[in-house]
């Protein structure tokens, strides 16, 4: 069983309380490590992100007080890990998760990845961007 270190606990509880829900729960029946790279970010931080590439909108969920949007990656050999792969397996974890949660009526809104913007399954095919490592609230 994994646990969240202390930045990732710091960056999580920037979240809007549905994704702490959901990502604590999820942490703890993984197969693998998670950690959090961002939660909450500053609207200079979001422009910075823009105008560098970095992001494909002008206007994200971080910026939310509190986040609405969560970005993680998985830990291989202690280091942070984006292989979509992982990403995959995280996204996997995090709708089951999330749609128990929501059908239990324990969070009030489901999380979608960024991999599958529109949840029909079809990842990474049918969208006109991919943000593997971000999930956010609908």
């Amino acid at each position: 069983m994994y646990n969240f270190g202390k930045s990732s606990m710091e960056k999580l509880k920037t979240c809007h309380e549905d994704i702490q829900k959901v990502f604590n729960e999820v942490i703890r029946v993984s197969k693998i490590d998670i950690g959090i790279s961002e939660g909450n970010r500053s609207k200079e931080m979001q422009k910075h992100y823009f105008e560098t590439g970095k992001s494909k909108v002008k206007v994200s969920k971080h910026e939310s007080i509190p986040s609405e949007a969560v970005d993680v990656f998985a830990y291989v050999n202690g280091k942070a890990n984006y292989d979509i792969h992982n990403l995959a397996y995280i996204a996997g974890l995090v709708d089951a998760v999330s749609a128990r949660l929501y059908m239990l009526k324990e969070i009030e809104h489901k999380i979608r990845w960024g991999g599958n913007w529109n949840g029909d399954g079809e990842i990474i095919t049918d969208q006109a961007f991919d943000d593997l490592p971000h999930f956010e609230v609908v």
